[in-house]
This record gives structure tokens, sequence and C-alpha cells, in this order.
């Protein structure tokens, strides 16, 4: 755990009389989990358009290097903009740096990739397909949604380089998801772990220089940047979930595209609605991966059996995975609370430590909740057998996913 500079001090001190924090900080400490940094600001974005519109713009602005990593790269209309931007900038004489997830951008076209590598464009394609090895490489994915500028500006998220993200102004699928522009010193944590990814996955040695400016404060807000697997076998956004549901006093509100907790999740969650927590969860009523929706639905009785509310989001298919817990800590990223994301894939989430950014965090979560349905137990309970067995089958063999 980084030790506190002044600005760090400062945004804790505000936060003290909060009680979830001491036990996280604690307990993150404990189990060597994330560094904080102070003096960053964040902006949230919500809209597909916004952020499009966003990258684009840092992308056209960028002096010096572009690290961009992605789950998906799609070669649809906005992946062929995005892809030729980076490509100009190449040729500009900039380091651009791309990777991409073999199974994820599947579809996406070698002509879009070629176009960038023959523009100076470096590229990894992640863990692509082998027969020779265990399940052809299938099993383990690189799912972050990562682009820094300059080494001082970052986004992180939700939200992959496709058309179905994108608003009317894109003509785009407009699926609901949440990404996070950051600026300030915890730029380098973010840096840190695209270049880590980078070399470790055969990528070209870069001028540190580049990417690794000297970082002025831009904001006041405290944040952690974390990823999902750590080299002492402990999986820091799991934890981080926990700790911070574990420590609530009360609220925790919850939105995540694919919820499928293990037993260590749905015991911490029940507790704390056992204590008098209020927990809602923001869930898909639409999903594109029709087994997980089923397989999520399997606990939905237990949940609302003990408290816990359950609302489904009904305006288009929600992708989002952010949480807020008692108005002041508060993640937005790649990760989902399922098996795969904790477990096997890459993942990268910034937890923001702050009361300002957790009440405006509260706000979007009561906004999604206009466009969603609350699921009752009493109407939940009258679905037919069909419904049951499928909920029942998908959640059996969720492991498998």
């Amino acid at each position: 755990m980084k030790a506190f500079n002044k600005t760090t001090s400062r945004s804790f001190k505000k936060l003290k009389n909060r009680f979830l924090l001491p036990g996280f900080i604690r307990e993150m400490k404990k189990m060597g989990i994330g560094g904080l940094s102070g003096g960053n600001s964040v902006r949230v974005i919500t809209d597909g358009d916004d952020f499009f519109d966003s990258i684009i713009s840092a992308i056209e602005n960028a002096k010096r290097s572009i690290n961009l990593e992605t789950y998906i790269f799609s070669s649809d209309t906005v992946g062929w903009i995005v892809a030729e931007k980076l490509a100009e900038k190449a040729e500009q004489g900039l380091e651009v740096n791309v990777i991409y997830d073999a199974f994820g951008s599947m579809t996406a076209s070698g002509l879009m990739f070629d176009m960038m590598r023959k523009s100076g464009v470096e590229i990894i394609e992640y863990h692509p397909f082998v027969p020779w090895r265990r399940f052809w490489n299938i099993s383990f994915r690189d799912h972050r949604k990562i682009l820094v500028i300059d080494g001082a500006m970052a986004f992180v998220g939700g939200i992959n380089i496709g058309l179905e993200y994108a608003g009317i102004k894109y003509e785009g699928g407009r699926w609901r998801d949440t990404h996070a522009m950051i600026e300030g010193p915890a730029v380098k944590d973010i840096q840190f772990f695209f270049m880590e990814n980078w070399y470790r996955n055969g990528g070209a040695m870069m001028d540190s220089r580049l990417y690794f400016p000297d970082l002025p404060e831009v904001g006041d807000l405290l944040l952690m940047i974390i990823c999902t697997r750590a080299r002492k076998k402990v999986r820091p956004v799991y934890e981080s979930y926990i700790s911070a549901i574990r420590n609530a006093r009360h609220s925790i509100y919850i939105t995540n595209a694919y919820f499928i907790p293990d037993g260590r999740i749905y015991r911490t969650l029940v507790r704390a609605a056992e204590r008098g927590v209020d927990v809602k969860l923001m869930l898909p009523g639409k999903s594109d991966v029709t087994f997980v929706k089923y397989a999520s639905r399997y606990l939905y009785k237990r949940y609302m059996k003990r408290g816990i509310r359950i609302f489904e989001y009904a305006d288009s298919v929600l992708h989002a995975k952010t949480a807020v817990v008692d108005g002041v800590w508060s993640t937005i990223g790649s990760s989902n609370m399922d098996r795969r994301s904790f477990r096997r894939n890459l993942e990268l989430n910034a937890v923001i430590l702050d009361q300002g950014f957790g009440e405006l965090m509260e706000g979007i979560f009561m906004k999604d909740i206009e466009n969603s349905r609350e699921i009752t137990l009493q109407v939940f309970e009258k679905r037919g057998f069909v419904e049951f067995f499928l909920e029942w089958l998908c959640y059996r063999f969720r492991n498998l996913l």
C-alpha cells in the first residue's frame, strides 16, 4: 500500500467520520491490495456517444503516446473510426500500442488490424487460439477496457470498442454502460497495469519517459486502481467488494451485467441486509447472454426473502459494472460479479473513496431505477415451470462459462 502523500491525507481526513472507510482501508492494507493516490479527478460517462466522442477527441489531441487495451475491438463503424485515428497518430510519430483479446475480437476483420500495423501501430493479440493447448487457450481472457493518453489521462470501465454501445449519433445499439475518465496521479497505476500486460505478452520495449510523466494534482479524489488477479494469490477486486459490503452501515447499490456471485459474496450481502443495510441490485432485464440471465435469476427468490431488492433494467441491454456503498465507496470497472471475472479474466476497476462522488453514483443508480422494473417475490413465484427449470439448469452449469 502506498504511503499517504499530503493530498491523500487531506482527502482521507475529510472522510474519517464515515464508518466504512477505516475498516475497508485497514483490510486492504492487511492483504497488500492496491495503492491509494489523492489529487485525482474523475468524470463519469454513461452515454455511448459521449464515450466515443471523448476517446476520439483524446486520441486526436495526444502528443506522445497512446495505449489501448480492450476485450472487443469490432470492425464496425465506430471500430474503424477509432482504428483510423490510431493509425493517423502513429503516422505522425506517436507511439501507439494496442492489446486486443483474441476471443472477444474474433469476429473483427483482420484488414483493420493490418491497416493499423502498416501505419506503425504496435499490436498484441491476447491469447490467440492454439489447438495444442487446453481448450484451445480459450479459458483466460483479457476483459479490460483501458485507454491511456500521454500517461496523463486514462479511461477505464465497461465499454468496448463496438457499435452496440453507441447511441443515436453513431446509430448504435444504446447499451447502458459506465466508463470513467481519470486524470491525476492514479493514471500511473493504470499505465503500469497496461505496461505489465504488454511486456508479459511479448510487447516491444518502450521509452518509459513517454509513459510515466510527472503528474500534477488536478482534483481531490482518493483513488485505488485494482486488478482481479495478484501474484500473492489474492483477488483484489473480489476482496474489495467483500470488504466494502462487510463494512457497510447504510446502503449497498450494485449494478452488474453478469451477476452470479459465489457463496461468500452471497452470504456477505445477506448478512448486510439482515443487519438493516439497504441492499439494491440493478441487473439486466435484457441481456446479450441469455444463459447468464437465467443463471443469475436462480437466486432471486433467496435474495428477496432476505430483504434484498432487485431491479431489472428495461430500457436497453445493461452492461455496466459499478457499485456504491454508504455513499462514499464507489467502483467503476470491467469486472463482472461472477467466477470468470474474479478467477480467470484480466480485469481492472477503479475504486473511488469520496462522499461527493458517491452521491453522484447514487444519483445515477436512482435514475436507472426509473428505467427499470422491480422484481417482487409475489410476482416472481408465479413464473412458469419452464422458466424455473432453465434457471436451475443454467445455474448448475454456470462454472462452464
